[in-house]
Protein backbone atom coordinates (compact mmCIF):
# COMPACT_ATOMS: atom_id res chain seq x y z
CA UNK A 1 0.00 0.00 0.00
CA UNK A 2 1.01 3.57 -0.38
CA UNK A 3 0.70 6.96 -0.29
CA UNK A 4 0.99 9.14 -3.41
CA UNK A 5 -0.51 12.36 -5.22
CA UNK A 6 -2.98 10.36 -6.53
CA UNK A 7 -4.08 9.89 -2.88
CA UNK A 8 -3.94 5.70 -1.07
CA UNK A 9 -3.30 3.48 -3.41
CA UNK A 10 -3.66 -0.30 -3.24
CA UNK A 11 -2.64 -3.63 -4.30
CA UNK A 12 -4.77 -6.04 -6.48
CA UNK A 13 -5.16 -8.02 -3.39
CA UNK A 14 -5.90 -5.26 -1.01
CA UNK A 15 -8.11 -4.12 -3.51
CA UNK A 16 -10.53 -7.63 -3.33
CA UNK A 17 -10.22 -7.88 0.44
CA UNK A 18 -11.68 -4.06 1.00
CA UNK A 19 -14.51 -4.81 -1.63
CA UNK A 20 -15.04 -8.78 -0.26
CA UNK A 21 -14.82 -9.57 -3.75
CA UNK A 22 -12.68 -12.15 -6.09
CA UNK A 23 -9.28 -10.60 -7.10
CA UNK A 24 -10.36 -11.60 -10.70
CA UNK A 25 -13.18 -9.30 -10.03
CA UNK A 26 -10.62 -6.54 -9.71
CA UNK A 27 -8.77 -7.21 -12.63
CA UNK A 28 -11.79 -7.78 -14.93
CA UNK A 29 -13.26 -4.22 -13.37
CA UNK A 30 -9.38 -2.49 -14.29
CA UNK A 31 -9.77 -4.50 -17.63
CA UNK A 32 -13.00 -3.41 -18.67
CA UNK A 33 -12.06 0.54 -17.46
CA UNK A 34 -14.73 0.77 -14.78
CA UNK A 35 -11.84 0.62 -12.25
CA UNK A 36 -9.15 3.56 -13.05
CA UNK A 37 -5.54 1.47 -12.63
CA UNK A 38 -1.80 2.23 -12.77
CA UNK A 39 0.38 -0.15 -13.73
CA UNK A 40 3.16 -1.05 -11.66
CA UNK A 41 5.39 -3.77 -12.49
CA UNK A 42 3.50 -6.86 -12.86
CA UNK A 43 0.58 -5.87 -11.10
CA UNK A 44 -1.90 -3.01 -10.36
CA UNK A 45 -1.64 0.08 -8.34
CA UNK A 46 -5.87 1.41 -7.45
CA UNK A 47 -6.72 4.00 -5.64
CA UNK A 48 -8.81 3.71 -2.51
CA UNK A 49 -11.19 6.06 -2.93
CA UNK A 50 -11.84 4.95 -6.76
CA UNK A 51 -12.17 1.34 -5.24
CA UNK A 52 -15.25 2.81 -2.88
CA UNK A 53 -17.16 4.31 -5.66
CA UNK A 54 -17.07 1.19 -7.83
CA UNK A 55 -17.79 -1.21 -4.95
CA UNK A 56 -21.06 0.33 -3.69
CA UNK A 57 -22.03 0.98 -6.91
CA UNK A 58 -22.18 -2.62 -7.91
CA UNK A 59 -24.54 -5.38 -5.99
CA UNK A 60 -22.50 -8.05 -4.11
CA UNK A 61 -22.57 -11.32 -5.87
CA UNK A 62 -25.88 -13.42 -4.56
CA UNK A 63 -25.96 -16.88 -3.67
CA UNK A 64 -27.16 -19.33 -6.41
CA UNK A 65 -30.82 -19.37 -6.56
CA UNK A 66 -30.89 -23.32 -6.65
CA UNK A 67 -28.19 -25.60 -5.51
CA UNK A 68 -25.73 -27.24 -7.36
CA UNK A 69 -26.94 -29.98 -9.87
CA UNK A 70 -24.75 -33.15 -11.06
CA UNK A 71 -24.19 -33.40 -14.48
CA UNK A 72 -26.64 -35.54 -14.81
CA UNK A 73 -29.40 -33.50 -12.93
CA UNK A 74 -28.53 -30.78 -15.25
CA UNK A 75 -28.26 -32.26 -18.52
CA UNK A 76 -31.98 -34.11 -17.59
CA UNK A 77 -33.41 -30.34 -16.38
CA UNK A 78 -31.94 -29.10 -19.55
CA UNK A 79 -33.75 -31.82 -21.76
CA UNK A 80 -36.95 -31.50 -20.03
CA UNK A 81 -36.41 -27.72 -20.59
CA UNK A 82 -36.09 -28.13 -24.50
CA UNK A 83 -38.58 -30.44 -24.94
CA UNK A 84 -40.89 -27.59 -23.68
CA UNK A 85 -39.82 -25.38 -26.49
CA UNK A 86 -41.68 -27.76 -29.46
CA UNK A 87 -38.35 -28.14 -31.13
CA UNK A 88 -37.28 -31.52 -31.96
CA UNK A 89 -35.21 -33.75 -29.51
CA UNK A 90 -32.21 -33.48 -31.50
CA UNK A 91 -30.34 -32.08 -34.33
CA UNK A 92 -28.25 -29.11 -32.58
CA UNK A 93 -25.15 -28.81 -31.43
CA UNK A 94 -26.36 -27.45 -28.35
CA UNK A 95 -28.40 -31.21 -28.15
CA UNK A 96 -24.88 -32.78 -28.82
CA UNK A 97 -23.71 -31.44 -25.77
CA UNK A 98 -26.22 -32.09 -23.57
CA UNK A 99 -26.65 -36.02 -25.21
CA UNK A 100 -22.55 -36.03 -24.36
CA UNK A 101 -22.75 -34.65 -20.82
CA UNK A 102 -25.51 -37.23 -19.86
CA UNK A 103 -23.61 -39.79 -21.41
CA UNK A 104 -20.66 -38.66 -19.33
CA UNK A 105 -22.80 -38.52 -16.37
CA UNK A 106 -23.70 -42.28 -16.62
CA UNK A 107 -20.20 -43.58 -16.78
CA UNK A 108 -18.91 -41.64 -13.92
CA UNK A 109 -16.64 -38.94 -16.16
CA UNK A 110 -16.06 -35.38 -15.06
Amino acid sequence: MSTTDRGRELTVREAAQRAQRAEETIRRWIWAGKLPARKLGAGYQVREADLDAIATGVPAPREPAEPHRTLGEWAAAVKAWRAGLGQSPRGDAGQLVIEDRAERSERGDR
